[in-house]
């Protein structure tokens, strides 16, 4: 073996072409695997809100028409300062509570009505499937959502702002 064998061997060092091809596809693929989990947790916190308020207020409508009693759930928005079980109105069953959300309500059902903010709300379902009925604007930083309530079928409708 001569020195420039040598020296000639061990410059040669390095990947393939078919080496970095391959390790570009894994990390393209943990990319795309990983980024669409970097949502904001507060966006999926609103959306899971949203899914328990619609089936909590779908339970009462449900348990008074199955009951034969009105059945009534109290909402409650982020600035009441009381969450104890002993502070829930008399006639309310049910209670959803949001420590981040912030409630406004419209009797009329138009989505672009004038909301007034509120604190606490308790809607009511009689048994022949009316309610008190109204309109709710949910709001979390930048996100909306509105829960229409028919009053004379009870029917829940949820919708975000980008369903519009």
């Amino acid at each position: 073996m001569t020195p420039t064998s040598l020296s000639s061997a061990s410059s040669q060092r390095g990947f393939t072409l078919l080496e970095l091809i391959l390790v570009m596809g894994i990390v393209a693929l943990a990319a795309a695997l990983v980024a669409p989990n970097l949502t904001s947790l507060d966006s999926r916190n609103f959306d899971a809100q949203l899914r328990d308020l619609g089936a909590q207020l779908n339970y009462a409508r449900r348990n008074a028409i199955v009951s034969g009693q009105v059945s009534s759930i109290e909402l409650r928005a982020q600035d009441v300062q009381t969450t104890d079980a002993d502070t829930i109105q008399p006639h309310a069953e049910n209670l959803w509570f949001s420590d981040s959300i912030s409630l406004a309500f419209s009797a009329d059902d138009r989505r672009e009505a004038d909301y007034e903010p509120i604190d606490s709300l308790v809607v009511s379902f009689y048994p022949e499937g009316g309610t008190t009925g109204g309109r709710l604007r949910l709001s979390q930083e930048t996100q909306r959502a509105w829960v229409a309530i028919d009053s004379f079928t009870g029917r829940i409708t949820v919708s975000r702002e980008d369903e519009r």
